[in-house]
């Protein structure tokens, strides 16, 4: 059986004018990868995703199984969403995104 993970952490790095990954999200992505490796969070997974609609939102992360997307995520973001949410479960409710939810 393969490595079963606690969540999904998915960053949309999609290149474009206007898209995710012009505004930054190829750097949140490897800073996602680098904060979870240096903490030994090996139950948690991130993944680059290609387009989700939200351009004027972006960068956009969204985690896996909790359906929770964050809007307008900066490197800075980015260790306190891992510590507060996918550590101890804390949504870091100033960073989601309103218009977007996945229902469990």
């Amino acid at each position: 059986m393969g490595k079963t993970f606690r969540k999904h952490v998915l960053i949309c790095t999609k290149d474009g004018e206007g898209r995710c990954g012009q505004k930054g999200g190829l750097e949140i992505f490897q800073k996602f990868r680098e904060v979870i490796r240096e903490r030994g969070l090996e139950d948690l997974l991130s993944t680059q995703v290609g387009c989700t609609g939200q351009h004027s939102t972006g960068p956009v992360v969204f985690v896996h199984p909790d359906g929770v997307w964050y809007k307008e995520v900066s490197l800075d973001d980015v260790a306190e969403i891992v510590d507060n949410h996918l550590v101890n479960g804390n949504v870091v409710e100033r960073l989601v995104n309103p218009e977007r939810a996945v229902k469990s």
